[in-house]
């Protein structure tokens, strides 16, 4: 904060292009979230950015307001009160106890942040972020705006571009969400997520059934295999043989962050064929002796110094920060009534049996949230100005956090732009998919356009075949 309690400073880091004298301008990006520091993106720029991209144009990275050196928001004064209030909370609460301990927390939690946050919780808004970034492109000299964003970084680029249309030179977006359906549904948009990743985890049981040895997890009936895991835990944790346990809601947690790397595929199916051995064994619980190996089963443990109840100080600073909460919650209308969403966990698990509950239970705390979505200074459209630029779009088939579906959507409903699938597993395609670079580089350094409806594919298979 500066000296006036109005004010904030953003952190922005610039990499110099190393060709200057071929320099095109400054390029922002900004890595999702909401939430997430994107300042050192400007030194990791190489991981999304071909070289030559680097080498024209200046990378700069920024933590949007609320997030790290830009004001951070925290609604906790110690890791431990975090880690109290949130201790008997489950992501994926199923019995009477556990929904209610969950919606305790929650409750608790906006409670907190009414009274910790401070004076910049009720101005975390999109609209806001987008209009920081503007001031940003201005004090670097650029008369207009070259950005790169990925996943909820695509919200960013398409509010800017609606706001300021004639400032747009070049823009890719990475991992799209749908711009009409979060400000206008923040149920509706979880459910469709939820019902997103629910098509990622039906294509990846039928990829590794189609693969036979290819995929560890590939003999019997896959789909029936993964049923049973799901509904086991459904009943209560299973105990490792090394004493760790796997809960259905770390069982799921898991399922969502292997599903979202392409790479990691091949490890998630291990990790789920050694866990569906342990149980189909009857190997749970500890053992007084023998082995204790669980395999890649491990994977989906709760390791042991997470486990709620230990002692705690008071002392530790808190390392975490609530503005992803904050900018959820002020963007995606949600209504005030927390007590329709385990009514709506019951009915979306019918649909998506796996991920219909954890997601319902993701908007609890937007329900009860201290500042109210419809007081906030938010844009929920219209999306369809034309910008001067025509906007470069990625989308991943099989993308597990932001379903192919939005970035079908985000290309309906920009007025001037491209949409290029990329036939592939994974949350986002940049420095991820061959294809997909080479066009986002001819656009950047050159402006040159893919042929409508463009596919690219996937760079290897989900699952490699064995000794290959």
């Amino acid at each position: 904060m500066s000296g006036r309690q109005d004010l904030i400073s953003i952190a922005m880091l610039r990499r110099r292009a190393t060709d200057p004298a071929r320099r095109i301008g400054s390029l922002f990006v900004n890595p999702g979230g909401p939430g997430t520091s994107g300042l050192h993106m400007a030194y990791r720029a190489e991981r999304i950015l071909a070289p030559d991209v680097v080498a024209r144009y200046d990378i700069i990275g920024f933590d949007p307001r609320g997030v790290g050196l830009s004001g951070a928001v925290k609604c906790f004064e110690s890791q431990e009160q975090y880690e109290q209030t949130f201790a008997s909370r489950l992501v994926v609460p199923v019995t009477k106890a556990e929904v209610t301990a969950a919606m305790r927390a929650y409750r608790d939690y906006a409670l907190l942040c009414a009274g910790n946050a401070g004076p910049l919780l009720p101005h975390l808004t999109t609209l806001n972020v987008a209009r920081d970034l503007d001031l940003m492109r201005s004090s670097v000299g650029e008369e207009h705006l070259n950005f790169v964003g990925l996943s909820y970084g695509t919200m960013i680029g398409a509010t800017y571009a609606n706001l300021y249309p004639e400032r747009v030179r070049a823009m890719v977006l990475d991992g799209n969400v749908d711009p009409q359906l979060r400000t206008h549904n923040g149920l509706e948009y979880d459910r469709q997520r939820a019902a997103g990743l629910e098509l990622v985890l039906n294509a990846f049981l039928d990829y590794c059934t189609a693969a036979g040895s290819s995929c560890a997890f590939s003999e019997g009936d896959v789909r029936a295999k993964f049923v049973l895991l799901r509904e086991r835990l459904r009943q209560g944790p299973v105990v490792l043989p090394d004493g760790t346990q796997v809960t259905l809601s770390n069982f799921t947690g898991r399922l969502v962050d292997g599903l979202s790397v392409a790479a990691q595929l091949p490890e998630l199916a291990r990790s789920l064929a050694d866990l569906y051995e342990l149980v189909q064994q009857g190997t749970e619980g500890r053992r007084e002796s023998g082995p204790t190996d669980v395999g890649s089963a491990g994977w989906f443990a709760i390791p042991a110094a997470d486990v709620a109840g230990r002692e705690t100080t008071g002392e530790t600073p808190y390392r975490f920060g609530d503005s992803g909460q904050g900018f959820n919650c002020l963007d995606k209308p949600y209504p005030p009534a927390p007590t329709v969403l385990p009514v709506l966990a019951r009915l979306w698990e019918h649909e998506s049996p796996t991920f219909g509950r954890m997601h319902a239970f993701e908007g609890v705390p937007c329900t009860v949230w201290p500042v109210h979505w419809w007081n906030a200074d938010r844009f929920s459209g219209p999306w369809n100005r034309n910008t001067a630029e025509t906007v470069l779009l990625l989308g991943n088939r099989y993308d597990a956090i932001t379903r192919y579906d939005f970035a079908r959507s985000m290309a309906s409903h920009l007025a001037n732009a491209t949409l290029v699938t990329v036939d592939s597993f994974g949350h986002t395609a940049l420095g991820l998919n061959e294809c997909a670079d080479e066009i986002s580089t001819r656009y950047l350094l050159h402006g040159e356009l893919p042929s409508p409806g463009m596919t690219c594919s996937a760079n290897s298979p989900a699952f490699p075949t064995v000794g290959a």
